[in-house]
Parts: C-alpha cells; sequence; structure tokens
C-alpha cells in the first residue's frame, strides 16, 4: 500500500501513479488491473548514474518513443496515469501561476510513463513524467495530456503500438484555467529548452 501523499507533489518529489500490475508482483497474480505506485516525479533513465537527471519532469508526446530519456519506458510499455485536483503551470509572468482544473470539479487524468531504476547501492527507485503535446491555441507552448475517463483503462493496456492514439488535446472548454499570483511555495520545473 502506497504512502499518504503530500497534499502537494513538486517536481523531484514522491508522488503516487496508477499502472498495471507489475509482473513480479504479488497484484499481478491475482488478477488486479491497476495498482497505486509512489515514484519520483522526473523519470530516472535506465542508463542514468545518478538519481537527479534534469529535463525527465516531463516528456514530449509526438517524440518519446524516440527520445533518449524516454524510449526504453514507451516500448515497454510502462504507461501510467497520475490523478490530480489540479495542475499548476507557468504563466507569462514569473510572478503568476496558472491553476488548471477540469469544469466538472472532477480529478484531473494526466497521461504518464513510468520507470524502474536500480541506484549504484542497490536501491529500485520507481519515479515517472508527464507526457505532453503543443498546445492547440498557442503551438510553441506544452500542454500535459489530459486522459478522458472512458481512456484510462485502455491507456494502460493498450498494446505500445496503439499508445499515440490516446494523446490527443483534451477539450479546452472542459477545464478552468485561473492565473494567480505566484506562491514560492510553489516550485514549477526548469523551463524546457525550445526544439
Amino acid at each position: 500500500m502506497p504512502q499518504q501523499q503530500a497534499p502537494m507533489v513538486r517536481p523531484g518529489a514522491q508522488g503516487t501513479f496508477i499502472r498495471r500490475p507489475r509482473g513480479d508482483r504479488e497484484a499481478a497474480a491475482v488478477g488486479a488491473r491497476f495498482e497505486a505506485a509512489q515514484g519520483r516525479w522526473g523519470l530516472i533513465p535506465l542508463f542514468s548514474k545518478e538519481r537527479e537527471v534534469r529535463g525527465t519532469f516531463e516528456a514530449r508526446g509526438e517524440t518519446a518513443a524516440s527520445e533518449r530519456n524516454f524510449y526504453q519506458p514507451w516500448k515497454r510499455g510502462h504507461r501510467c496515469v497520475v490523478l490530480a485536483d489540479a495542475l499548476y503551470r507557468r504563466a507569462d509572468s514569473e510572478d503568476t501561476i496558472v491553476r488548471v482544473t477540469r469544469a466538472d470539479g472532477q480529478p484531473l487524468a494526466m497521461a504518464g510513463l513510468w520507470n524502474g531504476w536500480r541506484a549504484p547501492d542497490g536501491e529500485c527507485v520507481e519515479s515517472f513524467a508527464l507526457l505532453t503535446l503543443p498546445a492547440v491555441e498557442a503551438p510553441a507552448q506544452r500542454r500535459v495530456v489530459f486522459l478522458r475517463e472512458a481512456w484510462v483503462d485502455d491507456w494502460l493496456h493498450c498494446p505500445v503500438e496503439e499508445t499515440a492514439a490516446y494523446l490527443r488535446p483534451y477539450a479546452l472548454d472542459k477545464l478552468v484555467r485561473r492565473t494567480i499570483v505566484r506562491d514560492p511555495g510553489i516550485p514549477l520545473p526548469e523551463r524546457q529548452p525550445a526544439c
């Protein structure tokens, strides 16, 4: 059973994600479709020598299958869902942030990838990254992939070659985006370099 999660999960901190049960765990043997796991927000690639890896909080949905940091979890079908009441994103100004919620008040279901990494001391560290797409209204910006409720099970269980079909923009009229004054206690990931 995962530990109690902090009310706000920050990049680099532990958070809860939902995935298919690992085949080497008890839940897989009893036929469970999902399991909750604890992991670091910021995917640690298999080849990494260190736990801290820059730029792995988010993976570009259109290129994750070929990006060095994300292709192993992608090809292994290590997909996950991160549930949250709200997501905080950078705004145009450094003094403000954008709080994104669903208009109906239900939790956001965000598409992600997870990985298990073996630390030099032998510890198995699980981690995850959220998938993003270019924003429809502003293609230079990125938006986290929100899954429709009917797609959550399919996202976790579909064959790898069907994964990209679930990476679609979420209807903006079903989201509420509020710009608020930034609380210094809410750190955001570093800005990703433009490609």
